[in-house]
């Protein structure tokens, strides 16, 4: 049992909603609906005379009123109106707007591309296989606190923004982890469509997620994260928690505890849940939004979300280590024990010759992936990660096909301007383990 959980008694005082222990601080720190004068609170709900050796911190929530649970943000009542241009219809979807069950009133689409890696971890359909790519929210979100069936539609924008059948369906639900008491996590999985799902976040740096944080969550403490979602857009708040024991309510299933939580300040409302949460500093994916008041944000470690459902959140890697530095793997990796060397496989997906411009500004490839399981014959999606020297405009061809982009001072890594690209590729009819593609580029120079 980790430190926290040896206060979860006091999740039984009147207005307690979460504890957090903190023992590199000898720290306890306690979320209340409200605070109330000791007069006013009988001893067995006084927390002041109910611990001691300990620091002792009391967060007001901003309730103003007793309450037994924080929100599960898309059954907050009422669901505000959606930010400008996030109730509207997205095709491709991208991460952060209006999505959620066809039966249900509005919140977020959030992670993609996530890939199932074991289907016997978490309650998942029959129709899915090990290699299938999934977005992924709450299960609050899609899967209606463990009452969907497996198939049940999800629509992108959501009801309460105008979403409908059957024009709206963006894909079904295919797995979830059971939302209860002791769980970790609040996630579920629709299904996906590389040409219909895009891996973008919406009014994010198009570099995001950099990384996936999958260890170190304590050393998060006091950092800034930032989150995009329907209702409330962009925003950011400093983190509070890192391992907090919280009591959420989940509309007609109850108030539940969840475990392993992360608590950050204002940055939410209701409709927010299921927005995809990062490390401000180095663009790292961190959590996933779930709860919250007027005055604090929770959110799921994104890697409890992956080890709990059993996904693999894709991301590129950013080659400057982040803040932190732990979630260096980007899932991307056909590295399998056991192979040459004595460790590893090692198998070729790039090989090329670069041409150099010296005394001209250079780009360079620095990744080049397509979505999905490509299909012989079609088109698909695809990303090229490049990497220039100055900023301006710059031009990519693929197999002849020119497109064009720009490089500013968002787009600043180290000492470079990196940015992904967004092409098609046309698969060949034939198509091994491998097939090859003709990548041109450069900058475009004034006369």
């Amino acid at each position: 049992m980790t430190h926290t959980e040896d206060f979860e008694d006091l999740l039984d005082c009147k207005n307690v909603l979460g504890v957090e222990y903190d023992d590199e601080t000898n720290t306890l720190t306690v979320f209340v609906s409200q605070k109330l004068p000791d007069s006013e609170l009988a001893d067995e709900d006084n927390v002041k005379k109910r611990v001691t050796d300990v620091n002792l911190e009391v967060e007001d929530a901003g309730f103003d009123e007793e309450r037994d649970g924080f929100d599960a943000l898309s059954h907050a009542e009422p669901v505000p109106e959606a930010q400008a241009n996030r109730h509207d219809r997205h095709r491709p979807v991208v991460a952060g707007v209006s999505e959620i069950n066809a039966k249900e009133t509005a919140a977020t689409a959030g992670p993609y591309p996530a890939r199932v890696t074991d289907t016997k971890t978490a309650n998942w359909s029959a129709d899915v296989s090990e290699g299938d790519l999934v977005r992924l929210s709450n299960n609050h979100v899609y899967a209606r606190i463990n009452d969907a069936e497996f198939g049940e539609p999800i629509v992108q924008p959501s009801p309460r923004d105008g979403g409908g059948l059957p024009d709206d369906k963006t894909g079904e639900l295919l797995g979830y982890v059971t939302v209860e008491d002791g769980a970790v996590v609040d996630v579920s999985a629709r299904s996906a469509d590389p040409e219909q799902d895009s891996a973008e976040y919406h009014e994010l740096d198009d570099s995001w997620p950099t990384t996936v944080r999958r260890e170190d969550y304590r050393s998060m403490k006091g950092k800034t994260v930032a989150k995009t979602g329907r209702t409330t857009g962009v925003t950011r708040s400093q983190v509070k928690a890192t391992s907090a024991s919280v009591r959420v309510k989940f509309g007609d299933a109850g108030t539940l505890t969840l475990r392993d939580q992360c608590i950050a300040g204002a940055m939410s409302k209701g409709g927010d849940s299921g927005s995809p949460v990062f490390l401000d500093s180095s663009g790292e994916l961190v959590g996933l939004l779930f709860a919250g008041s007027s005055r604090q944000t929770i959110f799921n470690k994104i890697a409890n979300v992956e080890s709990e459902l059993g996904v693999e959140l894709l991301a590129e890697e950013s080659g400057e280590g982040g803040d932190g530095g732990s979630g260096g793997d980007d899932g991307d990796r056909d590295d399998d024990d056991g192979g040459e060397d004595g460790s590893f496989t090692y198998r070729e997906t790039l090989s090329e010759t670069v041409s150099v411009a010296v005394g001209s500004p250079q780009l360079s490839l620095v990744s080049f992936s397509v979505a999905g399981s490509p299909t012989s014959g079609q088109q698909a999606s695809a990303t090229a990660r490049v990497s220039g020297s100055a900023k301006g405009t710059a031009w990519l061809a693929v197999d002849g096909d020119r497109t064009t982009f720009e490089l500013s001072e968002t787009h600043v890594r180290g000492n470079r301007f990196v940015r992904n690209v967004r092409v098609t590729v046309t698969i060949p009819e034939s198509v091994g383990d491998s097939f090859d593609v003709n990548v041109e580029g450069g900058y475009v120079l004034n006369e």
